[in-house]
């Protein structure tokens, strides 16, 4: 019994470092500039539906924010996103 205590402590401890972590992480960019979370990881999309001119619209604003709020692999993701989301259009527009 006293070895799942200390187990879980444990866990709940790191779950709160990690958890303090991440937002410190957060606290400390641009506040004008905040990452699109709805973009980038489909978090915190309630109620957001876009045409597919908006949803290019808005990838290449994000886009352009570059490595001041993004990291590289972040960036990477949200153009592969505006590639896919082109590549839609295209299907749309051209049939094909």
């Amino acid at each position: 019994m006293k070895r799942i205590a200390t187990v879980l402590s444990i866990v709940a401890t790191s779950v709160l470092l990690s958890a303090g972590s991440v937002l410190s992480a957060e606290s400390g960019m641009g506040k004008e500039e905040a990452r699109d979370e709805c973009l980038l990881v489909s978090m915190n999309c309630a109620g957001e539906v876009d045409s597919i001119h908006q949803r290019i619209e808005r990838l290449n604003k994000e886009i352009a924010k570059g490595t001041d709020v993004y990291t590289q692999d972040e960036l990477r993701t949200l153009n592969m996103k505006l590639h896919d989301t082109l590549k839609q259009l295209e299907v749309l527009t051209m049939g094909g």
